[in-house]
């Protein structure tokens, strides 16, 4: 991969930075070791672009042996290669338990507590914050068809399922996933990431919810981080692998 000082900065979140590349529809996602959340606060996650980056290519890889598909192309060490994304600015939000901060809001669900039917909230994002939004405002504002709306709401849909089943195998229980999609070729992808930054997960050996974005302080978010890239990504017995992750290990670990 090329030099960092060579570099050119494609966009900057809150959580990584991409660069372009010579080639005009692949990104290089580079992670941080700082996470910033809600705006207010900044945590530092110990060894986070090695285990965002590990965790990513492992889950997307895996989501894609479901015919899901991601902006994923190939990983190396901290560092991601993806598909550049024309990205639609919502985020959708699945919601199958009642997290501890959902439960504030709603005082009708206990903590924890399962829902009947799966809740799907929508959060429109632009210069000025963020804004709970329906479908009707999605077409209305122009921002995505009703077909690439149904589409979307499928793959979420998919999505959550898949990762229920596949955080259950490993002593987790799915409270709700915040997704991202976007465009590439014509094609609704799923893009930006799938981490414990924007999960919330039951440990069913503790009973504790994890969620980095809830985390207290630096120590706490670095802590779930790792138990959750420990269950989903054991430690190898030998120095780590430099080569790209692909389909074939993802299906083998799950």
């Amino acid at each position: 991969m090329a030099k960092k000082e060579k570099r050119l900065i494609y966009s900057r979140g809150r959580s990584k930075t991409l660069y372009s590349l010579p080639q005009d529809d692949i990104l290089l996602a580079e992670f941080r070791p700082d996470l910033a959340v809600d705006g207010k606060k900044t945590f530092k996650i110990k060894d986070r672009p090695r285990i965002a980056s590990e965790l990513q290519a492992f889950i997307f890889a895996y989501l894609e042996t479901y015919q899901i598909p991601t902006h994923f192309f190939s990983q190396s060490g901290g560092e991601l290669l993806v598909k550049r994304l024309s990205i639609i600015p919502v985020e959708v939000t699945v919601r199958n338990s009642a997290s501890l901060s959902f439960s504030k809001h709603f005082k009708h669900f206990k903590p924890k507590q399962q829902l009947d039917f799966p809740i799907f909230e929508y959060a429109l994002e632009d210069e000025s914050g963020e804004h709970a939004v329906n479908d009707t405002h999605l077409y209305a504002l122009q921002v995505i068809s009703p077909e690439e709306y149904r589409t979307m709401n499928r793959l979420a849909s998919k999505i959550d399922a898949v990762m229920k089943s596949f955080l259950e195998r490993r002593g987790f229980t799915l409270v709700d996933i915040t997704l991202k999609f976007g465009r590439y070729r014509g094609v609704i992808m799923l893009g930006d990431e799938i981490s414990p930054e924007n999960f919330t997960v039951i440990d069913n050996v503790s009973g504790e919810e994890i969620s980095v974005a809830s985390a207290r302080d630096s120590r706490e978010a670095s802590k779930q981080y790792q138990l959750v890239y420990d269950r989903i990504l054991p430690a190898p017995k030998g120095p780590l692998s430099k080569s790209p992750v692909g389909h074939s290990s993802a299906k083998r670990r799950a």
